[in-house]
Formats: structure tokens, C-alpha cells, sequence
């Protein structure tokens, strides 16, 4: 059990906890999030286990589940080894510096609850070799059966538009990973990323919205893979990331709308 109450800084008297077993089985090598049931269905048809439980039990948030994966590709697919809460933002600068991963769907999502979040620990170094997104849930489907991890925050959150999904891959083989990311939220920000050598992730994280066009852009050229790599509406210059040596891109992925102002960090 991880003593971390998953309604903790909620008024609600449900309380829930998260277990975990560890053995020589079968590894877990990929946990998501869902918050809606579209969500939800192609993660069933991604084969991902479901744990029934509503994390958000007892309160008027949104209604979330958990789900894992062994998955099928060993490139792609390494081992989980140890999990994680972290119920306040200062706490995240640590899980950073030892290597954790961070995933981004808050566990009190919808609710005035504390930021809660998870943090898996992997067997092995990992470096991020591909970025994807999605505005559709067969390209979720398929991206998932490819290896990909989605960071579970919708880049549309309150905006109004599409579910907008970034998603990176990773490996422990030291060739092809990326060294550099950036986005765009203008036609003069594209051409200068083009000349610097870096490939934009082909669709708008602004689909559907009245924003302009945002893009993410990425770059392989370079000697300092990227390990870690999350997105989170905090952009402050005191922001505990700091801390932790990562790097912000400081454009708004909700560029332009009445969404959440929402920013990408990465460390290498």
C-alpha cells in the first residue's frame, strides 16, 4: 500500500488507497489514466487491464481509472520496479532528480482536492526516442500498440475543442533519442524552428478551438538525450522544475483560447 490517501485535501470521508504487488512475473511496463469513456474503450482495445475502482470515489470529480500493461515490444517496453504519490508540487523537483517518471492526470482531477500524482520507477536508464500526438482515438489505438506512452492531460483541457494527446516513446538503447524540444505558436516561430534543424509533430494542438495553430517541435541532433518529459500549467521562473535542472518551454499549448494555459517540461 502507498500510505497516500487519493482523496486527501478533499471534504469527502471515502478514503482510497493505492496497492501494488512485486514479483518475478510478467512486468508492468506502462500505466495510464482514463477520465472519459471514450478513454476508456481504447484502452480495452489496447488490451490494457482496468482497475474498477474510481480513484476520485466519493467526490464531484471526474471519474478516473487506472490502467496497465505489460505490453508486447521489449525495445519499447521496460519494466516497472517501484511507484510513487506525490500530493504537492515542491515534492516533484526530488522524484525528478532520482529518476522518476511523471505522470501528469492529477488524481483529484475535477475536484478542489490536492494535486495528487504518480511516479513509476523503471529497471533501466530510459531516453525518449519518438513524440507523437493524437486527435482521434483510432490513432490512440494504434500509437499505444506501438509502444507509446500518453501523457494523460487533455492539451484542449477547457478550451472547448478536441481531446488533444501528446504521447512519447522510449528505450534504453543509446541511438535515435531526442535531444531538444520546442513549439510554435505563430508562422514566424515555425519557419525559425525549421531553419534550426528541429521536425514538427504534424497536428495542431489547437484543433477545434478558435486559437491558432500550436505545434510541438523536436530535434535528434545533439549529445544529451531526453530522459524526462511532462506537461503541467505551471510556467513560474520559481516553479520547483527548476530545481530539478529541467527545461520549460514557455509557449502556452492553449495558445489563443479560454482554455487552461498549459506548458511542456523537459529534462535531459
Amino acid at each position: 500500500m502507498i500510505n497516500v490517501n487519493l482523496n486527501q485535501g478533499t471534504s469527502s470521508t471515502t478514503i482510497v488507497y493505492m496497492w501494488f504487488r512485486m514479483g518475478n512475473g510478467e512486468p508492468i511496463t506502462r500505466v495510464q489514466f482514463s477520465f472519459t469513456d471514450a478513454m476508456k474503450d481504447d484502452l480495452k482495445k489496447a488490451r490494457f487491464t482496468e482497475l474498477p475502482v474510481n480513484l476520485n470515489s466519493g467526490t464531484d470529480g471526474d471519474v478516473i481509472h487506472l490502467w496497465y500493461s505489460s505490453g508486447a515490444s521489449p525495445k519499447y517496453n521496460i519494466p516497472i520496479v517501484d511507484l510513487f504519490l506525490t500530493t504537492d508540487e515542491n515534492e516533484e523537483a526530488t522524484q525528478f532528480k532520482l529518476g522518476w517518471e511523471r505522470l501528469p492526470c492529477n488524481l483529484n482531477r475535477g475536484n478542489s482536492g490536492d494535486f495528487i500524482t504518480l511516479w513509476l520507477k523503471r529497471k533501466s536508464e530510459t531516453y525518449i526516442c519518438d513524440v507523437a500526438a493524437t486527435t482521434s482515438f483510432q490513432d490512440d489505438i494504434n500509437l499505444f500498440n506501438e509502444g507509446y506512452i500518453r501523457l494523460d492531460e487533455d492539451l484542449n483541457r477547457g478550451s472547448g475543442g478536441k481531446l488533444i494527446f501528446l504521447w512519447y516513446r522510449q528505450s534504453t538503447e543509446m541511438d535515435g533519442w531526442l535531444t531538444e524540444m520546442n513549439a510554435s505558436i505563430d508562422h514566424k516561430q515555425d519557419s525559425s524552428l525549421r531553419k534550426r534543424g528541429f521536425t514538427v509533430v504534424n497536428v495542431n494542438l489547437n484543433e477545434g478551438t478558435s486559437g491558432k495553430p500550436v505545434m510541438v517541435w523536436f530535434k535528434k541532433e545533439g549529445s544529451l538525450p531526453i530522459k524526462a518529459l511532462t506537461v503541467t500549467s505551471n510556467n513560474k521562473e520559481d516553479c520547483p522544475y527548476m530545481e530539478a535542472d529541467l527545461i520549460l518551454i514557455d509557449k502556452n499549448l492553449n495558445a489563443g483560447n479560454n482554455g487552461m494555459p498549459l506548458f511542456l517540461w523537459y529534462g535531459n
